[in-house]
């Protein structure tokens, strides 16, 4: 017995003087995690400990770990973890949420600042070597779920769900890519519970709406080549088919052509192309106005052009004029006018509708 109270006497001597024989002194308040601020001295440490939760820079941490930063700089971080594995897979900070039922996250990233970010995800390191800034993946196999999901919850003013931005010529602010043959795009009306399908556009790049397409310009039209020097084409022009080369265009240049081929689009709404949708547009190739309403030069050389006229080409290259002989209009009509001239040359406007 007296032993024991020997062996308990020196323990407690021991650890009241320290390893090296010298007393530990100092003092602190309570809650605060201890540190040494000396060889033989201990003091505060930034740590807090409340009820099992531990604060750094807070002395009421409401969570197993609860950080917040008072630094003021152009660039803090309350929290900063550096992974340097190269080997496959490797991540400095991940966080999990385990339950399978609710509606549970792994890391939330919250900013109350006008222009400020939730999350920033950055890809830094050479040019061309791949990664991604942010990355979100589902792996579930049935029911719902989403790799990233964006919500404006504001039921007033300007908000984006999710926004997309670039600045190269060759870059895409958004890509969408369907790996199963599945849809690309689909747009609903209402939640994911209980919605409805207004638009997407499926595997083969084919387009459905359940409503109108509405673009600023008013006519359709084809992307077609034309013939000799391209800069002495204008919007406006009168084209005709060209007979000495295939699949080109020429202006006009003769009264009653039967050759007339439409109007060179000011502003197509629709404009198609045998060119695949990641091809470059040959530079030879124009808008040619097929139906709609479109600008067009025009000519009052065979009278006063009338809302309603039927349009035929005339003799000034480019322009078409007002048709009065009928028995050579079979063919040659390019339209009606929508507006009038009433002398001289101009531009007026044209419901394209060949004859």
């Amino acid at each position: 017995m007296r032993r024991d109270i020997a062996f308990a006497a020196t323990l407690g001597a021991f650890w009241a003087t320290g390893a090296l024989g010298q007393n530990i002194q100092g003092f602190g308040t309570a809650g605060n995690v201890p540190v040494f601020i000396g060889p033989v001295t201990v003091g505060n440490s930034s740590l807090y400990q409340l009820n099992g939760n531990v604060g750094i820079g807070t002395t009421a941490p409401d969570f197993p770990l609860h950080i917040v930063s008072t630094i003021d700089g152009s660039q803090t971080y309350a929290l900063y973890a550096s992974g340097n594995s190269t080997i496959n897979f490797s991540a400095a900070i991940r966080g999990d949420s385990l339950p399978t039922t609710g509606q549970g996250s792994g890391v939330i990233g919250v900013t109350y600042a006008p222009g400020g970010f939730g999350v920033i995800g950055l890809r830094t390191g050479p040019d061309g070597s791949g990664g991604v800034g942010v990355l979100g993946s589902t792996d579930s196999s049935s029911g719902f779920s989403s790799g990233i999901q964006g919500s404006a919850n504001g039921t007033s003013g300007f908000s984006i769900g999710v926004f997309g931005e670039a600045f190269s010529p060759q870059a895409y602010a958004a890509q969408f890519s369907s790996h199963g043959g599945g849809n690309i795009i689909v747009g609903t009306q209402g939640s994911y519970v209980n919605h409805r399908n207004v638009f997407r556009v499926d595997g083969e790049g084919t387009v459905f709406a359940d409503g109108g397409f509405r673009p600023h310009g008013a006519d359709f039209a084809e992307s077609v080549a034309v013939s000799g020097d391209r800069g002495k084409y204008s919007a406006g022009d009168l084209l005709v088919i060209d007979p000495g080369a295939v699949r080109h265009l020429a202006l006009a240049r003769r009264p009653y052509s039967s050759r007339v081929a439409g109007i060179y689009s000011t502003r197509p709404g629709v404009l198609g192309s045998t060119q695949p949708p990641d091809g470059t547009v040959p530079k030879n190739e124009v808008p040619l106005a097929v139906i709609g309403i479109v600008p067009c030069k025009v000519t009052a050389e065979n009278g006063p052009i009338q809302a309603g006229d039927l349009l035929v080409s005339s003799g000034t290259p480019g322009h078409a004029m007002r048709g009065t002989d009928r028995a050579r209009m079979l063919g040659a009509v390019i339209g009606k006018a929508v507006q009038a001239l009433s002398s001289g040359a101009g531009v007026i406007e044209v419901l394209v509708t060949l004859q």
